[in-house]
C-alpha cells in the first residue's frame, strides 16, 4: 500500500536566528511606523490649526500670510509619514469582495502578489523622493508664494514614509509566508470581512 505524500515544502525551512531576527526587525519597523503616526497626527493637528487661524483672522479683517502654505506643508507631511501605520492596521480602502470568495491558500498568494507589487511601487517612489529631496536641497529650492520654506523638509517625508512602508511589506512577505500568522495585513482584512459577512 503506498504511503502518502506529506506536505511539500518550497525551500528549506528558515532557521530559529532567521526568525528571531526577523521578528526583531518586525518590531523595529512597527515601532517606527508607529511614531510615524504619531508624526502624522501632529502635523495633521498643526494643519488644522492653520486653517483655523486663517479663517478667523480673514473673518477679524486680517490678511494671510503663512497659514495656506503651512498647512499645505503639514498635510502633505502626514499623507507620507502615516503611510507605514495604515499598511500595518490595514487602513488603506480595498475591495475585499475577491479576497472573501477565495479560499486560504489562494488568498494568501494574492496577498503576497499584492505585498510585492506595494513593495516595488514604495521602493522606486522612494528612490525618486529622495533623489527629489536631494537635488531641492542643494538648490535651496522654496515654496513660491508671500511665505518661502525650503521645499526639502516637504519632499523628505516622501522617502521617509515610503521608505518604511516599503520595509512594512517585507514584514508583511514575512508574516505571510509564517504559516498561522495573523499579521499579514491583506490576509488578516480579508478573514476579518468574512467574520462580520457571517
Amino acid at each position: 500500500m503506498p504511503r502518502p505524500a506529506g506536505p511539500v515544502r518550497a525551500g528549506p525551512a528558515p532557521s530559529r536566528e532567521g526568525i528571531i531576527a526577523m521578528e526583531k526587525f518586525g518590531r523595529l519597523v512597527d515601532t517606527a511606523g508607529t511614531v510615524m503616526a504619531g508624526g502624522a497626527a501632529l502635523c495633521l493637528l498643526g494643519a488644522i490649526l492653520a486653517v483655523s487661524w486663517m479663517v478667523f483672522w480673514r473673518a477679524i479683517g486680517g490678511v494671510n500670510s503663512w497659514e495656506l502654505e503651512t498647512s499645505i506643508y503639514l498635510a502633505v507631511a502626514a499623507v507620507f509619514l502615516a503611510s507605514p501605520f495604515t499598511l500595518r492596521t490595514n487602513g488603506h480602502i480595498g475591495m475585499e469582495l475577491l479576497d472573501a470568495t477565495l479560499s486560504d491558500g489562494a488568498r494568501r498568494r494574492l496577498a503576497l502578489v499584492g505585498n510585492l507589487l506595494g513593495f516595488v511601487v514604495c521602493a522606486y517612489l522612494a528612490y525618486v523622493g529622495l533623489e527629489l529631496t536631494l537635488r531641492a536641497y542643494a538648490s535651496g529650492e522654496k515654496v513660491l508664494g508671500v511665505w518661502t520654506p525650503y521645499l526639502w523638509p516637504k519632499y523628505a517625508t516622501m522617502p521617509l514614509g515610503l521608505g518604511v512602508t516599503a520595509l512594512q511589506y517585507i514584514v508583511a512577505i514575512d508574516r505571510l509566508r509564517r504559516p498561522g500568522h495573523a499579521g499579514a495585513p491583506a490576509v488578516a482584512g480579508a478573514a476579518q470581512a468574512r467574520g462580520d459577512a457571517s
